[in-house]
């Protein structure tokens, strides 16, 4: 992937044209996965190009390479792809290996005829080294998994410590074949061991009417036992790069809606899930079994949604059974924006980068100010994150803002700890000015 990268970045610098670079890899005949991206498109990885129908397709599918100069008019391209990617013309090169195409270079530009026959040729000769780069890649990476796979396969009759030299021996090797293999195998196992419902559980961090001190929800709060010690978000970002992101939030979100009939009653529960794992089906079956009015889903900042349209169709469909819809993260960036825009949320949090030093910050501030006020016009309710101290308590209420949680009000608890925080007194109105 760093080679590929390499290729990708000099490609640009080597076509004057190219404004976009993507790297399209199988494994199956029907969709490429965006493994590598660059330029204008460096935001796109991970996003799938059906073969059929699509310029790129077409190339992966005959082993030609194909141009085209202004996907207007030409039959052969996925024009919605297109102009999603904001591309007009583009040159789709076949990835080869041992005379098997495995994937596709795309080069584009927004742009039309921005490519002539010298560019197609210099991406040939790129494309035959990028296909050199990926064969002898998945060479090494066969000849350690073997390595490894032999390691932990003990044979009948073999002491234990010929079993720790043999295992030492090849997990020397297979770090030489490929620098911190074993670390990523360690960390796959790992993943595969939260999956099978070993190391994952949840803490629950109480949300509180800022104004009479009453809690009314918690965030469920997924964590990770064992090694090595990583936050939350490192585990979920090294799941999703091993494919199995969605079903480990899907399994996040089941373990903490089966801890729900286990909350005070009149207590909601916030749940995270990115936008694909709230677009399926597992979901809706999981709110349906569940009592669903006491239910936000929370959309992330990290997580991009791709197609608006459909997670707008599942989302009408958990709204119709009582679920509500949370913008986790507002503020954090531009993506929070656009989900608030085009989702129309009942909740916004402000995201704990806003509201830490929002008692001697006027930017933070007023962008909170902002938020607070388009709210009022969309209906939705604001509930701050991250609140630390008494001094950014007092501004966020005198901003008007009703709802919010942090440290200072109260830490992550176990679910049965929830009853000795209704209410939190401590922090009360009166409290707080008498402090």
């Amino acid at each position: 992937m760093v080679l590929m990268r390499r290729v990708a970045d000099e490609a640009l610098a080597l076509i004057e044209g190219a404004e976009g670079i993507l790297v399209g890899l199988g494994p199956d005949e029907e969709w490429l996965t965006l493994k590598c991206a660059s330029g204008s498109l460096g935001e796109q990885i991970g996003i799938r190009i059906s073969v059929a129908g699509s310029l790129t397709g077409l190339a992966f599918q005959t082993g030609e390479t194909l141009r085209c100069d202004d996907v207007e008019s030409d039959p052969r391209v996925d024009l919605d792809t297109c102009h999603r990617f904001h591309v007009v013309s583009m040159v789709s090169v076949p990835l080869w290996r041992r005379e098997q195409t495995i994937g596709v270079l795309d080069v584009t530009s927004s742009h039309p005829r921005a490519f002539h026959d010298r560019d197609v040729a210099v991406l040939r000769s790129l494309a035959e080294f990028m296909g050199v780069v990926i064969a002898a890649a998945n060479d090494l990476a066969g000849v350690t998994d073997a390595l490894l796979a032999r390691a932990w396969r003990a044979a009948p009759g073999v002491s234990v410590s010929e079993r720790g030299d043999r295992a030492a021996r090849e997990r020397f090797v297979a770090n030489v074949l490929n620098p911190g293999a074993l670390g990523r195998l360690e960390t796959r196992n790992r993943v595969d061991s939260f999956l099978q419902g070993r190391g994952l559980t949840h803490v629950f961090q109480p949300e509180f009417d800022l104004r009479s001190g009453a809690c009314f929800a918690v965030e469920a709060l997924a964590r990770f036992s064992g090694l090595p010690r990583r936050s939350p978000d490192v585990w979920f970002a090294e799941a999703r790069q091993m494919g199995v992101g969605v079903a480990l939030e899907l399994l996040s979100v089941k373990k903490a809606l089966a801890l729900m009939p286990r909350l005070p009653p009149g207590i909601d529960m916030c749940v995270n899930a990115g936008p694909e794992a709230m677009s399926s089906d597992e979901v809706c079956q999981m709110v349906a079994s569940s009592e669903s009015r006491r239910i936000v889903m929370e959309l992330t900042e990290e997580d991009r949604v791709d197609d608006y349209p459909r997670l707008s169709h599942a989302l009408r469909s958990l709204r119709l059974s009582g679920v509500r819809l949370a913008i986790d993260d507002t503020g954090a960036g531009f993506a929070s924006l656009a989900h608030i825009l085009k989702l129309s949320p009942d909740i916004i949090k402000l995201d704990r980068e806003l509201t830490s030093g929002i008692d001697h910050d006027p930017v933070r501030k007023a962008l909170a100010g902002a938020l607070v006020t388009f709210a009022s016009y969309t209906g939705a309710d604001i509930v701050a994150e991250g609140i630390e101290n008494a001094a950014e308590l007092d501004v966020l209420r005198e901003l008007g803002i009703a709802y919010g949680q942090g440290f200072f009000l109260c830490r992550p608890t176990s679910v049965d700890s929830i009853p000795d925080h209704l209410p939190r007194e401590v922090w009360s109105p009166v409290k707080t000015r008498a402090s």
